[in-house]
């Protein structure tokens, strides 16, 4: 029997971009988080700027157990960068079909959505929206019928060898 191979889906190139795009939109969204100014797209100094901050805050220990809301941004934070670096794995590696993948670009979602809920039920700054939008928007391109088909499709090599 001949081996079909299905054809890559064109929704790969758009989602690959996507998902490397997300990645640093993750990782300002959740520096705008720790310091808590919700500055959206700034200039490059007060991205720095903010970064530091960032850093300083997280290394006072002191203050973040003794508040709620900051032991939140941080764990909201860490949440948002490990989201960032499934987005940057998945998209590097989109192209290729795996089954892991696809997993991980779900996972970058996952993070993405929780992060938003409970960043718009403890501060409700315009950001939730982005994250909220970004993430319903992705995990409907990922469930894609014929995306999620040919990620998920079985591998034919093994098959052939099992019945030989």
């Amino acid at each position: 029997m001949p081996k079909v191979t299905q054809a890559r889906p064109r929704l790969t190139a758009l989602l690959t971009v996507l998902l490397l795009l997300q990645a640093p939109l993750l990782v300002l969204l959740g520096l705008n988080l720790l310091t808590n100014h919700w500055a959206f797209l700034t200039p490059w100094p007060s991205i720095w700027a903010e970064l530091e901050a960032a850093i300083m805050l997280i290394q006072s220990s002191g203050q973040i157990t003794l508040d709620d809301v900051l032991f939140y941004d941080v764990i909201a934070f860490a949440v948002l960068v490990f989201s960032a670096v499934m987005a940057l794995i998945a998209g590097a590696t989109f192209h290729r079909g795996q089954a892991i993948t696809w997993v991980l670009g779900l996972l970058t979602q996952i993070g993405t959505l929780v992060s938003g809920l409970g960043l718009y039920f403890v501060h409700k700054p315009s950001q939730a929206y982005w994250l909220l939008v970004m993430g319903v928007v992705m995990v409907l391109y990922l469930n894609y019928g014929d995306l999620s088909q040919w990620f998920l499709r079985p591998d034919t090599g093994a098959e052939e060898d099992s019945y030989a």
